[in-house]
């Protein structure tokens, strides 16, 4: 005993036990404050400089009027993740929104509701509301651009929609019109095609030749660019569309083929002419992209809620853009439509259709002036007290902006759809034709670009990781050894 004694007095061994009893006291603390910290449940601080894991005003601004009790049950995730902690952002700012994280195990009664398969190998997430669902998995939650390797964060557009969505009574059901080699869903519309239907949309391919009819529940026509003209039967069933109160997003962009009769026949009823034989090209510095004159930031009207959401700070880039003409006053009187310009270019552009010119300033007979290039054409249909029919025309003298269509600039490429605020522009015109001018915002998305580095940066890399710890471990010994020796 005595020795034991003489052993636990000697320096090294009570240094050695104050030094384990602090390292013990600071892991106790460590976890103590970690425990706290997820009984309080607090928000984790977000400081991403575009606060991309806090809840935006926007979001706030939708849900603020929403009193339904809405669920979101998440299957498959973990308490800590940051789909979750975005989740339960929605149930703090709203009391009747209430948030659980579950299993198809766990809640077997809700998988079944649901159908929800126990062996899904990604999470789910059920977003409920008086009998009414609807189901978005991981995959819903972000998109991927093949031209630039970019991966898109939806999560919060797709979060505050699907809650917007299931206080809905009915769908929005959108039509890309097809049959005359336009953009369609599964080309260049790919991105917009997501978006909508993480808006909560349905969105599907309509040729009319096939189907023969305009379907009755079609809230938006979109008509993308046709390159050739429409057949008689086709004209007819458009026009009827229009005068049952039907609405269009129409988006044209340059052709050399020339006019076509039936669809000038059809822009005739809101007496508009999209001129595309040739594009506008700017002068003004400030109203163009890297000095490239076809490439055009035009003026937002701050007169329409379409564009009034984006045009204090925002822009919107336009690719090789015709110009919008309207009937003059009397005529658009006379056809019971009213016209907004939603987009206009500056004082200093001019149109071009002779391409053998290739001087950067106008010639003789290329007019330089404002032109109206994005606009809004009210026709009413039928007016009065009981019954009022209008039919909305939204038309861009462009395509590209709203596309995948890849714009490089310095080297970087990206799709048109992604500049400046196209995606939004594109968008909020669907949310006003499709009478949801609630989901008219500034959609905040972010994106990551998966890197794969060569074998040389690899390596590099596990020398930093592995290498240097093992090198600083080394030394440290090393030093410890001579300095024994020295005693």
């Amino acid at each position: 005993m005595k020795k034991i004694l003489e052993i636990i007095k000697n320096k090294w061994l009570r240094e050695t036990s104050f030094t384990i009893l602090l390292i013990a006291i600071i892991i106790a603390i460590y976890l103590a404050i970690n425990l706290g910290v997820k009984a309080l449940d607090i928000t984790d601080i977000d400081l991403t400089s575009e606060r991309f894991y806090s809840l935006s005003e926007e979001s706030k601004n939708q849900l603020k009027n929403i009193d339904n009790e809405i669920n979101i049950y998440m299957f498959g995730y973990e308490e800590n993740s940051s789909i979750v902690d975005l989740a339960k952002q929605y149930a703090k700012y709203k009391d009747n929104i209430k948030v659980e994280v579950v299993s198809a195990q766990s809640r077997p009664d809700l998988a079944e509701q649901y159908n929800v398969e126990s062996n899904a190998e990604y999470g789910i997430v059920v977003f409920a509301c008086e009998g009414r669902s609807i189901k978005a998995d991981d995959y819903d939650f972000f998109t991927y651009n093949y031209t630039t390797y970019e991966q898109i964060d939806l999560t919060e557009q797709k979060m505050t929609n699907s809650i917007l969505g299931v206080t809905l009574q009915s769908t929005p059901k959108i039509y890309f019109l097809t049959g005359h080699s336009e953009y369609g869903m599964n080309d260049y519309f790919m991105t917009l095609t997501e978006d909508l239907k993480s808006e909560v949309n349905e969105v599907e391919e309509l040729d009319l030749l096939v189907r023969n009819e305009i379907p009755e529940d079609c809230e938006t026509l979109i008509i993308a660019s046709p390159d050739t003209d429409f057949t008689d039967f086709e004209t007819d069933l458009i026009i009827k569309y229009i005068n049952n109160g039907g609405d269009i997003l129409w988006l044209s962009d340059f052709s050399n083929r020339g006019a076509l009769d039936n669809i000038g026949k059809i822009l005739d009823v809101y007496g508009v002419n999209v001129s595309n034989d040739g594009i506008i090209l700017e002068q003004d510095p400030s109203t163009m992209l890297v000095r490239t004159q076809d490439l055009i930031l035009p003026t937002l009207s701050t007169e329409s809620e379409i564009t009034n959401a984006i045009s204090p700070s925002g822009k919107v880039l336009f690719i090789d853009s015709g110009k919008i003409e309207f009937e003059n006053e009397e005529k658009l009187s006379e056809l019971g439509v009213t016209v907004t310009p939603l987009l206009t270019t500056s004082e200093q552009s001019f149109y071009r259709s002779n391409f053998t010119v290739t001087s950067s300033t106008p010639a003789n007979d290329e007019t330089v002036k404002s032109y109206v290039i994005g606009a809004l054409a009210t026709k009413t249909i039928e007016s009065s007290e009981e019954n009022s029919v209008v039919s909305n025309l939204i038309v861009y003298a462009n395509s590209l902006f709203a596309t995948d269509y890849p714009i490089t600039i310095n080297d970087e490429s990206s799709s048109a759809i992604y500049f400046y605020n196209n995606e939004d522009l594109v968008l909020n015109s669907i949310s006003y034709l499709t009478e949801r001018t609630d989901t008219i915002a500034i959609r905040k998305t972010y994106s990551t670009v998966t890197y794969t580095p060569t074998e040389a940066e690899d390596l590099v890399v596990r020398i930093i990781i592995f290498g240097f710890p093992v090198i600083i471990i080394l030394v440290g010994f090393v030093i410890w050894i001579m300095r024994k020796r020295r005693k």
